[in-house]
């Protein structure tokens, strides 16, 4: 628009006719009507004048004025990254929200008081006073379902915000990614000595606190930080520019592998010159089998979702059955069950791995429930007591697990772990101890934002003894994490110190 403006400045200057001077005053008006209604009176003004000259100027101008129409629509509508909505209409769509938690989740109140949820809910709905940007809005909706415990819980903006945003948007150029609450650089490439250094500052914020304040954020089961760590990724320059503001340029505080300090600017980029590559791909098989050679089965499950398995080729029972024939045949007496980023999926392939784990019957679901009532045992079977596999294991068994061992994954390793069934390596599971909430769901779509709310509609609860805690994971007994360079060099550093220990046994 202003390079149209600037053209038809000089021909204001150089034709001082009423038409050149009209038209330059109607791209200042920006109105597509008064335009049209301007050109269409200067046009009948002028048709008669037969000089050649100015039939030339006009279709000159007339070309020029095509493409003003094109702007002036481009430019009539508001840039969603920074557009802000209207306070009535936030509050209405709080309002949906908080109402649809309230009638659907089965289980809102399992680590907070209703009198806890009720009084977040009032005073973030009380915090939309003026009219704010899009995704500060779902900032507010992400901390409300972080507040409730739910990793199955969660709101996500609209594709059309998100397709402009990271086209439009300048972020922290780098890929970082969490470890142990610690943030480390996987890729930078206006400043690669920064890859695999663990970022100590950013702006002058200390990282522990931005990673502590972005928590905030990021939905989990109960107070289970370990699943924050694998999640922010996918949000942290996201979070990061709505939080502590866009800018330019990022100065840089960061440790290198031996300890040095680097200190740096770097400027600004856009997500597609910032990616380099997955840091985590899918695997190529969901299902494993490999021996050590001093004889330790590793028995590598990567889904419960045989949706997943289905793109593979694999089936989970005929590959559990195999793998222990194998096993049995092999006559091994340590078995590593790797579920690192095991995100769940079906409940009944936990039961089936767990029945190969056990030599006598066991219940698995304590119960199952939605806001209506309890499911009965005629309606799930799920919640019969289960039989162990005729082909049952009987030796040692390592579990190794992560912060994305969830969902399903982790109610394996609560029935596990609650019957002392084997020894835990690696990180908390990301998924709590006494159960989840998950099943069905309900999605609900805010009309005014567009923001989308996912809630799950059956409350799960193990068949575990008591634990020392009412809202985390399951516990290793013995903590091992990865580290950045197991990424970026594709090692395996917490499956090393597994086998390392199970050698000890």
């Amino acid at each position: 628009m202003i390079g149209l403006i600037t053209i038809l400045q000089q021909l204001v200057n150089a034709n001082r006719s009423l038409l050149s001077f009209s038209l330059l005053q109607m791209l200042k008006m920006q109105d597509l009507r008064q335009m049209a209604f301007l050109y269409c009176n200067l046009f009948d003004r002028f048709q008669s004048n037969s000089k050649k000259k100015m039939q030339t100027f006009i279709k000159h101008i007339l070309q020029l004025l095509v493409i003003a129409f094109l702007s002036a629509s481009l430019y009539a509508q508001p840039n969603p990254a920074v557009q802000k909505m209207a306070p009535a209409a936030l509050r209405a769509d709080f309002m949906l929200m908080r109402d649809a938690l309230t009638k659907n989740h089965p289980a809102l109140y399992r680590y907070s008081s209703k009198t806890r949820i009720d009084h977040i809910f009032d005073s973030c709905g009380a915090s939309i006073k003026d009219s704010m940007p899009l995704v500060d809005f779902y900032l507010l909706t992400s901390y409300v379902m972080a507040a409730i415990g739910d990793g199955h819980a969660h709101c996500k903006l609209p594709k059309a915000f998100m397709d402009d945003y990271t086209t439009t948007t300048k972020l922290f150029p780098a890929m970082v990614l969490f470890i142990n609450n610690r943030a480390f650089v996987y890729c930078c490439k206006q400043k690669t000595e920064l890859e695999g250094t663990e970022i100590l500052s950013i702006n002058g914020h200390p990282m522990k606190s931005v990673i502590a304040r972005l928590f905030r954020y990021i939905q989990t089961d109960g107070r289970i930080q370990s699943r924050k760590n694998w999640e922010l990724p996918e949000f942290f320059h996201l979070y990061y520019n709505t939080l502590y503001g866009a800018t330019d340029s990022f100065s840089v505080t960061a440790r290198s592998k031996k300890g040095n300090l680097i200190k740096t600017v770097v400027q600004g980029d856009y997500v597609r010159t910032i990616l380099c590559g997955n840091p985590m791909p899918r695997p190529d098989k969901y299902l494993t089998l490999q021996y050590t050679t001093d004889n330790i089965a590793i028995l590598t499950i990567k889904t419960f979702l045989d949706d997943f398995l289905n793109t593979t080729g694999e089936h989970f029972r005929p590959f559990l059955d195999s793998a222990f024939n194998d096993i049995k045949a092999k006559k091994v007496t340590r078995l590593i069950i790797d579920g690192r980023r095991n995100q769940g999926g079906y409940d009944h392939n936990g039961q089936i791995l767990y029945s190969y784990l056990t030599q006598k019957p066991f219940a698995y679901y304590a119960s199952q429930e939605t806001v209506k009532g309890k499911i009965t045992e005629s309606q799930n079977h799920d919640l019969l007591e289960q039989q162990p596999d005729k082909n049952s294991y009987w030796g040692k068994v390592f579990f190794l697990m992560d912060g994305r061992s969830f969902s399903g994954t982790a109610e394996f390793s609560s029935i596990a772990k609650s019957n002392q069934r084997g020894v835990f390596i690696g990180e908390e599971t990301g998924g709590e101890y006494y159960g989840n909430s998950s099943g069905d769901e309900v999605n609900v779509t805010l009309p005014n934002s567009q923001i989308s709310c996912r809630i799950p509609l059956i409350k799960y609860t193990m068949a575990v003894k008591r634990s020392k805690y009412t809202d985390r994971g399951v516990i290793p007994d013995y903590p091992a994490y990865p580290t950045i360079y197991d990424f970026i060099e594709h090692k395996d550093s917490q499956l090393e110190y597994a086998i390392k220990l199970v050698k000890g046994f």
